[in-house]
Parts: C-alpha cells; structure tokens; sequence
C-alpha cells in the first residue's frame, strides 16, 4: 500500500494541484506582474537563492545526518505551492504576484532543482553520494510529466473554455487539496517512527528553515521599498515550499524513503510558523489601521 501510494497516488495529486493552478492562471497575470518586475525578479532570487543557503546554514549548524541534510536541502529547492498562494490571500497580499511566482519557479524548477540538487549530494560534502543517486534525465522528465504538463494543460484549457474553467477551479481545489492531506495523512500512518522526530533537531531544523526564510523574505523586501502588500507576498512565496515536489523526488524518482522525512514533517509543522506570521501581519495591519483612523 505504502508503495501505491507514493509510486501512483502522490505524483497524480501533485498533477492535479498543479492542474488547478493552471486552471487559475491567464496571460494577464504574467502581465501585471511584469509592470512591477523589479518585484517579481526579487521574489524569484530570494526563492532560488536564500533558500538553499538558509538550508546549508542549518544543516552545518545542526550536523545534521546525511537523509536529514539531503532531505532538508531539496526542499529548499521546491518552489512553492498553492498553499502559498492560499496564505498570500488570507493575509490580504499581492494574489496576482503570488500566483505568477508560484507558476514562474514551478515551471523553472523540473530542470534547475535535479541539477542543484545532484550538486549539492556531489559537491557540498554533508552527504555520501553513493546512497542518492538522482538520475538526471529521468527526473525532470518526471517533473515535467507532474507539474509543469498539467500546469501548461490547465492554462491551455482555461484559455480555450473560460467560463467552464472558473466553474470547475473551486472543485479541483477542494478535491486536490483534501487529496494531498489525505496522501500525507496515509504516509504519516505507514511512517509512524517520524512522529517523534518531530521533536528533535530535524523538526527544529524544518520550522527553522520556514520560520527564518519567512522574516529574512520579509525584511530584505522590506529594505528593496516594496508595497506592504508586495512584501507580504514575497515572505509568503519564500518561506512555504511544495512538500509534495520533494516527497515525489524522495518517493517516486529516488525511491528512498528515508529523504522523504523532512519533506513529510515539513508538510505539517510548517503551519506553526507560517499562521503564526500571517497573524502577525494581520495584527500589525489592524494596529496601523486603528492609529490611522485615531490620528
């Protein structure tokens, strides 16, 4: 069962969330995002490149053991998710901006993830290359085949059949997104010995990983004079990855399921640090808000 589910069951939902998204996506968001494109090439540098330093820090500073480094920086490479956009929305962000960034890297990331991360196994010397042989061909074939073709598929469709497209959006959402947790959920059950890792240095290091790219997207945004709502959205897309793309990689390309750990722990720790921000923001937005209206 535990094979089904991450060889058939993981990749399909990862397509169909991915299906969604490119369901939700029309040439005009790319277009308004362009008028502001120093924000955008902002975003999409912080998502590339603090990330993986983030990660790299972390692992030195916790020694991590090789399937905790290796899993903890190939998710650092995985672009966010539709569960960023989701955040972005609720913390009243930039939605348009949001879901361009999600779409740009997801459809950047079948080829430079597979290439960065077999550096990182190679080059940084945290891990034994023997035990993560990530074939290169194969794998962005894959990644191609799980999100970049549905998300192609879903714009396409949703250019041709506009109307049909908004009507089936709030279902694909739904179904996928009860999809995914279910698919973590099962996972979580065949893996029960993670539950309490995480409360040792692996579960410190992901809400480690997601709570300091969240401040650190946020600040450095911050000082590059981005709107309020510009930089909300840059934290949001920086700091929550796709679990999924890792879990996939993990599970379904490496066949090593040991990589797939803190991925899976990072698909359910994350909302600590992640709704504690968004309440942040929230609040702080509230304050302003009252000593404007004060003032």
């Amino acid at each position: 069962m535990a094979q089904i589910i991450a060889q058939v069951m993981l990749p399909v939902v990862l397509g169909l969330v991915m299906l969604g998204m490119g369901l939700s996506l029309q040439l005009k968001d790319f277009k308004a995002v362009l008028t502001k494109p120093k924000v955008a090439l902002l975003g999409f540098l912080l998502q590339l490149f603090l990330l993986p330093v983030l990660a790299l820090i972390i692992i030195k500073a916790f020694a991590l053991n090789e399937f905790a480094a290796a899993g903890l920086f190939l998710l650092a490479l995985c672009p966010g998710g539709a569960t960023s956009n989701l955040f972005s929305f609720i913390a009243k962000g930039n939605l348009a901006l949001s879901v361009c960034l999600t779409s740009v890297v997801s459809m950047l990331s079948p080829f430079i993830l597979p290439v960065a991360f077999i550096g990182f196994i190679h080059y940084s010397g945290h891990v034994d290359s023997q035990y993560f042989d990530l074939p290169l061909l194969p794998a962005i074939k894959k990644l191609v085949m799980v999100t970049l073709l549905p998300t192609v598929i879903g714009m396409s469709i949703r250019y041709f059949a506009d109307q049909w497209s908004q009507s089936v959006i709030p279902f694909i959402k739904k179904v996928s997104s009860i999809a995914m947790l279910l698919i973590v959920a099962a996972l979580l059950a065949t893996n029960l010995n993670i539950v309490p890792a995480m409360f040792s240095i692996q579960g410190i290091s992901v809400i480690l990983l997601c709570s300091s790219s969240l401040f650190i997207a946020y600040f450095i945004a911050g000082k590059a004079n981005t709107s309020d709502t510009d930089r909300k959205t840059i934290a949001l897309e920086v700091g929550v990855q796709n679990a999924g793309t890792a879990m996939v990689i993990a599970l379904s390309i490496m066949h090593q399921p040991e990589l797939a750990v803190i991925p899976l722990m990072y698909g359910i720790l994350m909302n600590i640090p992640v709704f504690a921000f968004v309440y942040w923001l929230l609040h702080k937005d509230k304050v302003i808000t009252t000593l404007k209206v004060e003032s």
